[in-house]
């Protein structure tokens, strides 16, 4: 457990430390150029909030420089697009390599600001050629997913991530919105939980009413204020006879650090459970959001009502989240016509 906590904590550091050193001059490389767009004060990778750099820019730009980082700006061709395309996505990963020319683009179109040697010429060649987008996600967690999760993170002694997965599941609320996340320390800031150079946010034992009303909120990433009564969420009451809530401080606390998780920590221990759990590989923690609005809109028959819960103001991208049988839904409404005719 020591061992696992120092590599944790290295691996945290070594990503508080990136970007840090000594700032390279352009060498005509991909290497060179994504670490200008990465440093530079005026690039706008600056401007993206920060759990969008640390989950989704930073992995790709990573695959990128691993896999072909070497490679000179200037000598490349349509066919080198469309290899590494390829390449990035082998194996069903088409959403990885579509991130992953996505932020290709980004840095290339940051380099052709910058006249950077290049740059423009690859960036416009990379315009001309149309790569096939990923699937909509149709994947969706049932009930029986999350409480197989819940149940085995209790019998593990996990109780933080029994009691993540309820509230996911009960409310439909993203992840990040149930165990917080850990955002760059601004200056002059104090108090609260700190660590390095990153302060962490979330939801507390204080958002929890006595009467155990769960308020979320408005936040950047959560527009618009949510309530719960936990008292009507059947799963939460269950973790909540096998565990206590807190009585101050964050909600959810790794049992392995003392600390609030950080997104991608948490992500690998649930993993690891739902594994244990049964809970095949292709289901995702993601996807208790899309389970929760799925069979709130089934057990309603309401889009509406499942927008509320998961506290969209349009009703559009609820639909994004609502996953279920269109055979079965057409066969409600067949009957409920039939129904009104009679």
């Amino acid at each position: 457990m020591i061992a696992d906590l120092c590599r944790r904590w290295t691996d945290e550091l070594r990503g508080e430390l990136e970007g840090l050193t000594k700032k390279h001059d352009f060498d005509g490389t991909i290497r060179s150029l994504i670490h200008l767009y990465r440093t530079d004060e005026n690039s706008p990778y600056q401007a993206l909030k920060h759990p969008t750099k640390i989950r989704d820019y930073n992995p790709s730009l990573n695959l990128i420089d691993k896999t072909v980082g070497a490679r000179r700006i200037v000598e490349l061709r349509g066919d080198d697009f469309r290899r590494w395309y390829k390449q990035w996505g082998k194996g069903g990963m088409t959403r990885r390599a579509h991130g992953a020319i996505r932020k290709l683009r980004s840095a290339l179109s940051y380099g052709s600001e910058q006249k950077l040697a290049g740059c423009r010429d690859a960036r416009e060649i990379l315009s001309l050629i149309r790569f096939s987008t990923p699937d909509t996600r149709r994947v969706k967690m049932e009930y029986e997913h999350a409480r197989a999760i819940c149940e085995k993170a209790i019998e593990l002694g996990r109780p933080s991530i029994a009691l993540t997965q309820a509230i996911q599941w009960d409310t439909a609320l993203r992840r990040i919105h149930v165990i917080g996340e850990w955002l760059p320390l601004v200056a002059g800031e104090a108090g609260g939980i700190i660590r390095g150079k990153t302060k962490w946010r979330g939801l507390t034992a204080a958002d929890i009413s006595a009467d155990m009303v769960l308020t979320v909120p408005v936040t950047s990433r959560n527009k618009v204020a949510t309530s719960h009564d936990l008292t009507a969420c059947p799963l939460v009451m269950w973790v909540l006879s096998h565990a206590r809530l807190p009585k101050m401080g964050p909600l959810i606390v790794s049992e392995t650090t003392g600390f609030p998780y950080r997104d991608n920590y948490y992500y690998t221990d649930w993993r690891d459970i739902a594994d244990k759990a049964g809970v095949p590989k292709g289901i995702w923690s993601m996807d208790a959001r899309a389970g929760a609005i799925s069979e709130a809109e089934e057990a309603t028959g309401s889009v509406d009502a499942a927008r509320k819960l998961a506290g969209h103001t349009n009703a559009k991208t609820t639909l994004g989240y609502v996953r279920n049988d269109d055979v079965e839904h057409n066969r409600r409404v067949a009957q409920a016509r039939a129904a009104l005719r009679q």
